[in-house]
């Protein structure tokens, strides 16, 4: 389920989760809303902090930084266990059965009965360089060619673009990576990993 990454105190990570078989469930806002909860949910607790974001129809992508000595497979651990059971269950109530028949053949652990998440990937950012081509890559996603979800990156509200482009409070909260960046000292990100 997750990506092999290289685990520092120091680090930010470009997470990447996406839907089996690409299915686009992140189309409705009963579902969106249980990445979005799980990942204020881990802030409020101290867990990470979230930078960027954007929550695509059938992915999602992140860049967040562990906290407190959780290391980055935890935090993925628990988002993907917790974002799993609250979107079956989302299924169950809507009688989805199309889609949990679906979920069900395509487990990936025989402990379960289910897999939503095909994979869950955290890579390092290794510079500033990468962090800031992955704050763009997350903004423009919705404006892509392949999705054209919004004319305006920062219109998309299942982003935080809006927020870095014309400082619009997002539909979550983040931190500010500019302001994280002045305040930080070195090193950010994780150079030379």
């Amino acid at each position: 389920m997750t990506f092999a990454s290289l685990h520092n105190l120091t680090h930010l990570y470009f997470v990447t989760a996406s839907i089996i078989e690409w299915k686009h469930l992140f189309i409705s806002h009963a579902y969106t809303s249980v990445p979005l909860n799980s990942l204020a949910w881990m802030q409020e607790q101290n867990r990470i902090l979230l930078f960027a974001f954007v929550i695509m129809p059938s992915h999602l992508h992140a860049i967040i930084k562990p906290k407190n000595e959780t290391t980055i497979g935890e935090v993925i651990q628990q988002f993907g266990s917790f974002t799993a059971h609250q979107i079956l269950k989302i299924l169950q109530a809507n009688q989805q059965e199309e889609l949990l028949n679906l979920f069900q053949q395509k487990k990936r652990d025989p402990r379960h009965n289910h897999s939503i998440w095909q994979d869950i990937q955290a890579k390092n950012i290794y510079s500033e360089a990468f962090l800031w081509q992955k704050m763009e890559y997350i903004h423009q996603n919705p404006i892509a060619k392949k999705w054209e979800l919004a004319e305006d990156r920062a219109d998309y509200i299942y982003s935080s673009a809006g927020y870095y482009d014309y400082a619009r409070k997002p539909i979550i909260e983040i931190t500010d990576i500019n302001k994280w960046l002045i305040s930080t000292p070195s090193p950010r990100t994780a150079k030379g990993a």
